[in-house]
């Protein structure tokens, strides 16, 4: 006698999900002022409840590629490992978009992109444990688990596609709206050989703010949705960034932010944005119904940023000589 059961799954998610835009979906790909963009993320999450879950990843995108305006290529990668059974997901895709610029000052831009993706599964079944291997008085690992595990790796393909809304007033002061959809071929994860296990297509919604309001103070309200089969994710919170500087295309300046993920956890944030870079990091802190063994801790997140882009001439301030005056 046998029994199948079915498997829910969730993609990854990042706290950063302002500092993480190849992780939005293909609807970002190109979407910055500069000619390249790299991003690396890294997530340890839930050390103080047990083996702890480990994200890597890592994302390139270029925009204008080949002189075309418009055009942006990109590419992400992603290593993800969970729990006692090493769940391990591996994933590379590529993508491209298209972005046209509209209103008088052509300030206003729509990017559209899609994003192919293959995603590898694999686990250690040895590193788990099953009630039928307990006697009656001790653990037996030589015992059969009775588990019918037919694999523990399993590949997939999968395609992405998302929309991004950006109004730039100036480079202190916009707006971004973006909506991407993953997962649109439901690919199959089943590792137990039983009925069709579809991945849900989860959907991503998000809306970014910033505006200064005193002369060196910029707030960035923002907030993210996501939904995937019966599970939903809503994130809010705003950074403060101070300017420490602000001319001939430098800028540097320090960021702290509070954010709240509903009904799981509150994180805080600070970064530096040092010219062409982008630093981050942040803590959960755990809320949930997991606190008596987390003991509220969650998560920490680091990030970085690199754009690669043209810079106006710095003019050049001299003094004249008196004796030549």
């Amino acid at each position: 006698m046998g029994t199948a059961c079915r498997v829910h799954a969730q993609d990854i998610h990042f706290s950063q999900f302002f500092n993480s835009p190849l992780a939005s979906g293909p609807g970002a790909i190109g979407t910055f002022e500069g000619q390249y963009r790299f991003n690396g993320i890294f997530r340890q999450q839930w050390r103080s409840v047990t083996i702890p879950y480990r994200t890597f990843a890592f994302g390139a995108d270029a925009a204008d590629v080949g002189g075309i305006g418009g055009l942006g290529v990109g590419a992400w990668i992603y290593n993800d490992r969970a729990g006692d059974s090493q769940l391990d997901q591996f994933h590379f895709s590529m993508g491209a978009s298209w972005t046209e610029h509209f209103g008088a000052d052509r300030d206003h831009a729509l990017t559209g992109g899609v994003q192919f993706g293959i995603t590898n599964l694999s686990l250690d079944p040895s590193s788990l444990t099953f009630d039928s291997q307990y006697n009656g008085y001790y653990f037996d690992p030589n015992s059969a688990t009775n588990e019918r595990i037919i694999r523990d790796a399993k590949t997939h393909s999968d395609l992405h596609a998302g929309l991004v809304y950006r109004f730039n007033m100036d480079h202190r002061k916009g707006v971004q709206v973006g909506f991407n959809a993953f997962n649109l071929t439901t690919p199959n994860i089943d590792f137990l050989g039983g009925p069709y296990t579809a991945l849900d297509v989860r959907t991503s919604s998000h809306l970014m703010l910033w505006f200064p309001i005193a002369k060196k103070l910029d707030l960035r309200p923002m907030l993210q949705y996501m939904a995937q089969g019966e599970f939903q994710e809503f994130d809010i919170g705003s950074n403060v960034r101070y300017i420490l500087l602000d001319r001939f295309g430098l800028l540097r300046a320090l960021s702290v932010g509070l954010h709240y993920r509903a009904a799981d956890a509150g994180y805080v944030y600070a970064g530096l944005e040092y010219d062409d870079w982008t630093f981050g990091m942040s803590y959960d802190i755990n809320t949930s119904s997991l606190v008596p063994a987390s003991r509220n801790r969650g998560a920490i997140e680091l990030t970085a940023i690199r754009i690669l882009r043209k810079r106006p001439v710095v003019p050049v301030r001299f003094k004249a000589c008196p004796t030549q005056l």
